[in-house]
């Protein structure tokens, strides 16, 4: 498979110079879209920015996928508008990878691309979720929905509701709800929410995730030492004391597909570094590769 080349869509006279001796390439298009920008006028036109034009070329075919870490709201309204859905999808949903406690990936939507949703919209995002963790190599994908408890009674009732179209549909291997506390331990290989509750999750377990490496750095130093850290009395080895610093850092978890859509957009964290935005485009290569959006489409 031939190496990818990047366009980059933003001021070439920054940008070009960055890029000198690749093979990638600076396409002009200076205005950022900006927080007070009218949705209105840039779904029209009227309002061009260097996201609109990234957008508009997938829309063209002139580029395979886009990544960006501007406006999730601007990115989802402007792929909704100019790239349209996949046949039969009514919304789309932003889906993340997750590690859990065991080393397994699961997928957690919709993490804010709706906010609301009823019984059959989270049916939707539980076929779309499937087909993400088929992608992922996963050969029977479990599901679950997130929930403030795990008896049936509990929860709000369009949960309680979607729980049951999910219990019905023979093409889903439905698991019950999933208590947030829960979401990271062995359990279901796909965790669906509504909108609002699956950003607050997901936000949550980043803060907690943050709060967990700066524990860890202020007890060990910055970087990790050459040889072996005693920690509370016990005596860590650089190996393992690595590999808990890369399990808490977000960066290597960057990236969301919005899934639902007739093309490949990955929204990128707005405070992403440069590792953190190579993991988000290798996500959009991943998803090109085992033709997503066809699994999606499939999948509804």
């Amino acid at each position: 498979m031939p190496a990818a080349v990047l366009a980059f869509y933003g001021d070439a006279a920054v940008i070009a110079p960055q890029l000198a001796g690749t093979r990638h390439e600076a396409i002009h298009a200076p205005r950022l879209l900006a927080a007070e920008d009218s949705l209105r006028g840039t779904l029209r036109g009227t309002l061009d920015s260097s996201m609109r034009a990234a957008v508009a070329a997938l829309a063209a075919g002139d580029v395979d996928a886009v990544v960006s870490a501007g406006s999730t709201g601007g990115l989802m309204a402007l792929s909704r508008h100019l790239v349209g859905m996949v046949p039969g999808a009514r919304r789309p949903a932003i889906v993340k990878a997750l590690a859990g406690e065991d080393g397994r990936v699961f997928r957690l939507l919709d993490l804010g691309a709706n906010l609301g949703a009823d019984a059959a919209g989270l049916h939707q995002f539980a076929r779309m979720g499937v087909a993400a963790a088929l992608e992922g190599g996963v050969s029977t994908p479990t599901v679950g929905l997130l929930n403030v408890g795990s008896e049936m009674q509990k929860g709000p009732a369009v949960v309680r509701a979607a729980a049951g179209l999910l219990q019905a549909d023979p093409r889903l291997r439905y698991a019950g709800f999933v208590e947030p506390d829960r979401m990271f331990a062995a359990g279901p290989d796909v965790i669906v929410a509504e909108g609002f509750a699956g950003n607050i999750a997901l936000k949550a377990a980043e803060g907690a995730a943050r709060m967990a490496r700066h524990l860890l750095a202020r007890a060990l130093g910055p970087e990790p030492s050459a040889g072996p850290a005693l920690v509370g009395g016990t005596v860590l080895e650089p190996r393992p004391l690595q590999r808990a610093r890369a399990a808490y850092n977000p960066q290597n978890y960057n990236g969301a597909i919005l899934l639902g859509l007739a093309g490949v957009v990955v929204k990128s964290h707005g405070g992403a570094d440069r590792n953190g935005f190579a993991h988000a485009v290798r996500q959009a290569a991943d998803a090109l590769s085992c033709t997503l959006v066809r699994r999606v489409a499939a999948g509804l």
